[in-house]
């Protein structure tokens, strides 16, 4: 069983959550994903060539999730070998503590999230595309 230090793990959270975007206004956690998403709401007067590009970000999405999904299994697998090890053998060991086991999850969340917008912005790129009358293929 993996022990963590909960005050340790909630100061992360809160030092993560400080981080703000340099701004008079309030534009939340300065994260990869709201740095897109802050991008992606400000360009205005794309052309079709331009909407094609980012349409493709859907796929570029998939391919994220897919390496995701590969990767967080293969940990899944090092943490539950580390468990049948027997005293004195060999162990992987990295995710002993409440820090590593916060970092890798603070990790895992951000890119969900950045897959969450490359998935809007190539839907929404779909769309202005279809509202051009163009094809996006």
């Amino acid at each position: 069983m993996i022990k963590t230090d909960s005050n340790a793990v909630q100061q992360q959270v809160k030092e993560i959550s400080a981080i703000q975007c340099p701004s008079e206004r309030k534009l939340g956690p300065c994260t990869p994903s709201t740095v897109l998403s802050f991008l992606y709401e400000r360009a205005e007067g794309l052309d079709a060539d331009e909407l094609k590009f980012l349409s493709r970000a859907t796929e570029a999405a998939r391919f994220m999730a897919s390496q995701l999904g590969e990767t967080v299994s293969n940990i899944g697998c090092l943490v539950q070998n580390d468990s049948y090890s027997e005293p004195g053998k060999l162990r992987a060991g990295n995710f002993e503590d409440g820090y590593n086991v916060g970092q890798l999850l603070f990790s895992i969340a951000d890119q969900i999230n950045i897959i969450s917008e490359l998935v809007n912005i190539g839907s929404e790129s779909e769309f202005s595309l279809r509202q051009m009358g163009v094809k996006s293929v």
